[in-house]
């Protein structure tokens, strides 16, 4: 496995109550029209507000300034229900009011965390537009360490709870994403309708999926800009029927979320179908999960649909009418998906997040038989330091061409090492 992956399991689940919504109750009420809406300014006069991100990893990242003090970088999720900052020292220093304090469950559906509600937080995106008096969670500590995952600095996750007032447009080949006026809005004659429902403000697609059987079966997907991978798979009750489950698998660590790591199996799909194009050869991971008690959370859902998918459409998120359309790139939907090809996950860390440590070591692969272990410090790679490499070029080294011979520097025990590998196929 190639990295750990943030998972869509950003929304929490609440111990002993359902914190009464809280994707609702942090929410403005939805507008319809710009110039409604006091806890709203706009920064621009744009018809249309555009907000640029980069592509860290696999992740949306865009540029938050909060309270005028703290220029931050969140990522942009669209299957978190609400907004969190993961630094709770920044709301510390700003003074800002916690209303209240909740226990909630983590990504891992097992380790008890804590969270408080802040009010009173001005969030100016982009230099287009500032949004007054908001409210967030904030946890009392940051479980996740996302800067890790990702490769740089990360403080929060902006969810449904904000995107909720807008047509959101999410354009992965320029980068940017576009909130537009929801009053009058109608989508461009290119997009095409995906049969999708709406929970709390989340989108689930229905989404035909191929197995290894090529006859597809309609699967209840959540739609999540938080997650950089392709697809997540649920393997519980019937969610998987006899057959469905892709060969080979192999063992892999799935993601990394706030408050746990989340395992499970990766294999390809023969097909998925959206938005009226097939895509073939899909790498999809396959997570077992234990329902009982935890249906409210999971709203029937039987996985999400990531990023890695996601960037090869352009995609509008129509809030307020509840529906989605999705236009196909035509260069993008005819990529490949690629998969590690190493055996090795990376996560960065030290100053400036320049240090690289071996998190993951698949069982028979290229790198365990070279030697790699838990914990090794790479140095570098192919005879380049890991100074000049960032984690995201790292690891597309590692899904390189079949064959391709990887020489390895790393640090163990305080001494260095030397070792090498050819990659192969993995699934």
């Amino acid at each position: 496995m190639p990295r750990a992956f943030l998972q869509a399991l950003l929304t929490f689940q609440p111990r002993n109550l359902r914190l009464l919504a809280l994707g609702i109750i942090l929410a403005s009420t939805q507008v319809q029209g710009w110039g409604q809406g006091s806890d709203l300014k706009r920064l621009t006069n744009e018809a249309r507000l555009t907000i640029p991100f980069t592509l860290e990893n696999d992740f949306i990242v865009i540029d938050v300034v909060m309270n005028r003090r703290y220029a931050l970088r969140f990522i942009v999720d669209t299957g978190a229900e609400n907004t969190v900052l993961l630094d709770k020292e920044i709301t510390d220093d700003l003074d800002v009011d916690y209303r209240r304090k909740f226990t909630v469950t983590g990504s891992d559906l097992e380790r008890e965390l804590v969270a408080y509600l802040a009010t009173g937080i001005n969030i100016k995106l982009a230099d287009a537009l500032l949004a007054k008096h908001r409210a967030m969670l904030v946890l009392e500590e940051n479980y996740a360490n996302l800067d890790r995952v990702v490769g740089g600095p990360i403080h929060g996750i902006l969810g449904a709870d904000f995107l909720m007032r807008f047509v959101v447009e999410i354009d992965y080949r320029r980068r940017q994403i576009i909130l537009h006026e929801p009053s009058g809005y109608l989508p461009p004659a290119r997009h095409v309708a995906a049969p999708s429902i709406f929970h709390r403000h989340r989108a689930y697609l229905q989404l035909p999926i191929a197995f290894s059987d090529p006859v597809p079966t309609d699967r209840k997907m959540l739609l999540d800009s938080g997650a950089g991978i392709t697809m997540i798979l649920h393997t519980y009750g019937d969610t998987l029927i006899q057959g469905d489950l892709p060969v080979p698998t192999v063992p892999s660590y799935i993601a990394n979320g706030i408050g746990g790591n989340v395992n499970g199996n990766v294999g390809r799909l023969s097909s998925i179908r959206l938005a009226g194009r097939e895509v073939e050869d899909v790498v999809a991971y396959f997570q077992p999960v234990d329902t009982v008690g935890r249906s409210d959370y999971f709203n029937d859902r039987e996985g999400i649909i990531g990023n890695k998918i996601l960037e090869r459409y352009n995609v509008i998120i129509d809030y307020v009418r509840e529906a989605v359309y999705l236009r196909a790139d035509k260069k993008a939907i005819r990529r490949k998906f690629k998969y590690d090809r190493s055996g090795l996950s990376l996560v960065a860390g030290g100053f400036n997040l320049r240090s690289i440590t071996v998190a993951k070591v698949t069982p028979g692969s290229p790198a365990e038989e070279a030697g790699l272990r838990i914990g090794d410090r790479i140095s570098s790679m192919n005879r380049t330091s890991v100074t000049f490499l960032s984690l995201g070029g790292m690891i597309d080294r590692l899904r390189g061409r079949v064959g391709r011979r990887i020489r390895v520097k790393y640090v163990r025990d305080g001494k260095f090492y030397r070792t090498e590998f050819r990659l192969r196929e993995l699934i």
